[in-house]
């Protein structure tokens, strides 16, 4: 397992000199500095602060104190440190950083090796100037080698932070992590989520209950996930006719990542792909590309846009007057390729502005359809199972594959079959990208045989043909999401078809279907108009399902508004009309405020409801919501009023949620609690309901910790946490706040970045000092005060404080180890001392903070050296 997260953080080479310290010294060490003004230094350069040596006397030897190394602030040692890694703020990983002495400060020393896995492109530093070669085995800083490169090391978070012109970087997607960062979390873990409701309805002096538990189990044994899903529910039905009981087993699998295919192997219960044939649920093995794996900048479909620099050029891509994209190139050809999915949002406009003043510009046309893809890329899947529905006495075994591909900027091809012993069905399809709008076009055959003599043929074949488009139309903005076409002849059936007529049920088999999407933004924030609707008719049945809707929505500045009109005619030849006005408004501008909301409806049966209801949250990290409703219904000439309300409330381990309501004789209430128990080798963990991947956070000592990812986690009694959800093959910053912490826990490391594998449990170390803070004065054999800013260095040479005015030194968990006060080199410059807590006193529970004094002896000096690094 890949841990993203060092558990000697903040102790590699030296600890990170804690700002509480230098208050705490500031303040406890009694009268304030003076020294004569007219011996001050000169002003300091930006970003350095130097101290005045006569402020704090002179050592024990007579000579004054080197201060230099504060100079610059906190300065590491020399060393080799684990740290987070950020290129052109971007995550990149984790990676050893080596610093190195460059003069009077230490910096990062980067090797050839480290330099080119950071993305710099050799082959386009300039031969002369800034840069220097950097040989194999050898370091220099990045500046040093990379003219405009720039470099910082943060100490107290161990994070190496780089900006490297994008002209020197070698052509990688924004966002790729490497995946050997992609963490499969602990090689043993599991959990059991839950989710548990009561629902009680009486009306007329009848009562019914119902109850319902479903459960979702995981084991996660070395990188393989195995999950078990299923749900028991209860209905008593009241009147003493007893109790109807049900169990039903949802799904079994085992599934594993392909890393160099970019794909999922599972095996046993899965869904079929949706892309381009109909998704049925089946029994089998499976192997599916996975778009998740890709950087967010290679997912979904851009084109590629490609053009000409004469000169060292600055790039702008904008899509409606919208900058989406900026870089810089050198002259001669150029490339982008890793261009965000906007591809509803229109055209692209290139502007290349040369270092002259010269400007070009071209359009790039951009519209798009789920069956595109960038220039070579793919998506697949290949898998055999037997179809599952508990309905049917026989279901058929299969095979099935499809396959896409971008060509180019304009053209992806794809194409799938299916294939069982008495069905066969194949497809072909070609997708454009044209200035006139995205276009995908396919063709569909199938052939089956052997059913059942009926109200069909024990014979059928027939073909379906598809067209979809999108579009923005530029000049009034409109947007044709989706408009689709699908017809299909008398014999052509889909799988599922097949197997429900081969088991003697009566299917509707489509003729045709029509559905468009349109968006109309108005001008001057008028707001937009929008319409959708969809009608398909059949083969079998005379009857057509219509469904239409057209609208008006606005966001004002006190909320928002909108208002429907939509029309359906179902199968049985019946048509309503349904009218909706809906306005929202916000009282108060605070996150939590509450919202009220107002709705009135009617159909053309003169049916007429309305309701008015008032929902927010509340609590710190609005972890507490609730909802208050009443509402009036005019069905048939006959009213009902009715009222309700319902609460719910989120802490680490479950999800509470309660509701009731009522009127005109009838009453609902209902219970809910939903969480999970994580099993992981730290022990069991209670949690929110989880999602795909997520993370366990331990910080020993850290109770009541509050997690940042997720309302209402902190950590408890044994110092766990549970993050609920986190995305897959992407960095997650998860962070603790310490607010909330008792004064005998420090925590070393506040946030840390992680990149989970799909179902991955990932174990998250965040690093505490524990013990009571200490205040502990230094005294020399002969009554003299340790020399102020002198280090105090652990027994691993790890320097843990500094010495304060007076000898004071701000210490915590460092009771009864060997620890020494250095103030120079050689002999006679330093002090070996232990120290034991006092008993606790009335003023240590005020302050937080003990005091007491050590003597630090010069012949028990340990042999120790700061600087040993790691």
């Amino acid at each position: 397992m890949t841990n993203l997260v060092d558990p000697r953080r903040n102790r590699a080479g030296c600890k990170a000199m804690k700002p509480l310290s230098v208050l705490l010294l500031a303040v406890f060490s009694g009268q304030a500095w003076a020294a004569d003004a007219a011996a001050a230094p000169s002003a300091p350069s930006s970003g350095e602060t130097q101290f005045n040596p006569a402020f704090f006397g002179k050592t024990t030897d007579g000579k004054a104190l080197d201060l230099s190394r504060f100079d610059k602030g906190n300065q590491p040692v020399p060393g080799t440190y684990r740290a987070d890694v950020y290129v052109n703020q971007s995550w990149l990983g984790r990676r050893d950083v080596t610093l190195s002495q460059q003069g009077a400060d230490v910096v990062p020393c980067l090797t050839r090796v480290m330099m080119e896995a950071l993305g710099v492109d050799f082959s386009k530093l300039p031969s002369s100037g800034a840069a220097q070669p950097v040989t194999d085995g050898a370091c220099a800083p990045l500046p040093a080698v990379v003219p405009g490169g720039r470099q910082n090391f943060d100490l107290s978070e161990l994070k190496l932070e780089v900006s490297i012109p994008q002209r020197y970087l070698r052509g990688q997607a924004r966002g790729y992590v490497d995946p050997q960062y992609w963490d499969a979390g602990a090689p043993l873990a599991g959990f059991l989520s839950y989710n548990a409701n009561t629902y009680r309805y009486a009306n007329a002096g009848q009562s019914r209950s119902q109850y319902f538990v479903s459960a979702n189990a995981g084991l996660n044994v070395q990188g393989w996930r195995l999950r078990y899903s299923g749900a028991l529910s209860q209905q008593e039905l009241g009147g003493g006719q007893g109790s109807l009981r049900s169990y039903q087993g949802s799904s079994a699998y085992a599934q594993h990542d392909l890393t160099d295919w970019r794909a999922q192997l599972t095996i046993g219960d899965s869904l079929t792909p949706s892309d381009l044939f109909n998704s049925v649920s089946f029994r089998g093995v499976q192997i599916q590309s996975d778009d998740r794996m890709q950087p967010e900048s290679l997912q979904g479909y851009a084109p590629v846009v490609r053009g000409v620099a004469d000169t060292q050029a600055r790039v702008s891509v904008r899509q409606n007057g919208t900058l989406i994209y900026e870089t810089t190139v050198p002259p001669g050809e150029f490339k982008i390729d890793d261009l965000y999915n906007t591809g509803y949002a229109g055209d692209l406009n290139v502007t290349v502005t040369e270092s002259n003043g010269r400007i070009k510009q071209f359009v790039v046309p951009y519209a798009s359809v789920p069956q595109l893809l960038r220039p070579d890329a793919r998506r697949y899947s290949l898998l055999a199972g037997r179809l599952r529905n508990d309905n049917l006495n026989r279901v058929p075994d299969f095979l099935q594959g499809t396959y896409q591909r971008g060509l180019n900027n304009s053209l992806t091809g794809y194409g799938g079959a299916i294939v069982s012993e008495r069905y066969q069905q194949l497809m072909l399809g070609m997708a454009f990208n044209t200035r006139i709008g995205a276009f995908s076009v396919d063709a569909a055959q199938s052939n089956a045989s052997g059913l059942p003599a009926g109200l069909h043929a024990s014979k059928m074949s027939g073909q379906s043909y598809s067209v979809t488009y999108s579009k923005l139309l530029p000049s009034t903005l409109t947007n044709f999401t989706v408009a689709a076409y699908r017809y299909s002849t008398d014999g052509y059936l889909e799988l599922s078809d097949f197997a429900n007529l081969d088991n003697g049920a009566v299917v509707n088999r489509q003729r045709s279907r029509f559905q468009l999407n349109v968006d109309q933004p108005l001008p001057g924030n008028l707001g937009r108009l929008f319409l959708t609707g969809s009608a398909q008719n059949y083969w079998n049945r005379a009857s057509s399902d219509v469904i239409y809707q057209a609208g008006y929505a606005k966001r004002l500045s006190w909320g928002s508004v909108s208002f429907s009109a939509g029309r359906t005619l179902n199968s049985l030849g019946l048509a309503s009309t349904q009218y909706l006005l809906s306005l929202s408004l916000p009282l108060g501008k605070s996150a939590s405020a509450p919202q009220l909301s107002a709705s009135y409806a009617s159909d053309s049966a003169q049916n007429r409801s309305g309701q008015l209801s008032l929902s927010g949250t509340a609590g710190e990290q609005h972890n507490f919501s609730y909802n208050v409703f009443g509402s009036n219904q005019h069905n048939g000439g006959a009213s009902a009023s009715s009222g309700g309300a319902s609460v719910q409330y989120a802490n680490s381990a479950a999800t509470f949620n309660a509701a009731a309501s009522g009127g005109n004789g009838s009453s609902q209430q209902s219970l809910g609690m939903s969480g999970a128990l994580v099993f992981h080798p730290g022990g069991v963990t209670p949690a929110q309901t989880l999602g795909d991947s997520f993370a366990v956070i331990e910080a020993k000592g850290a109770e009541g910790a509050v997690v940042g990812n997720a309302s209402g986690v902190t950590v408890d009694g044994s110092g766990y946490a549970v993050v609920p959800s986190l995305m897959p093959y992407r960095a997650n910053e998860v962070s603790l706040d310490p607010k909330g912490l008792g004064d005998n826990v420090e925590l070393q490391l506040t946030s840390s970045d992680v990149v989970p594998r799909a179902g991955s449990i990932v174990m998250l170390k965040f690093p505490t000092v524990l013990g009571q803070a200490m205040l502990v004065r230094l005294k020399l054999p002969d009554g003299q005060s340790i020399p102020v800013g002198s280090a105090v260095l652990d027994a691993q040479g790890h320097a843990v404080a500094l010495v304060g005015q007076g000898g004071w030194v701000f210490l915590r968990g460092e009771q009864g180890q060997a620890l020494r006060a250095k103030w120079g080199e050689g002999e006679g410059r330093s002090c070996g001392f232990h120290y034991q807590l006092p008993p606790v006193s009335a003023k240590t529970q005020r302050s937080g903070f003990a005091r007491v004094e050590a003597p630090c002896d010069i012949a028990s000096t340990p042999q120790a050296d700061a600087s040993s690094g790691r």
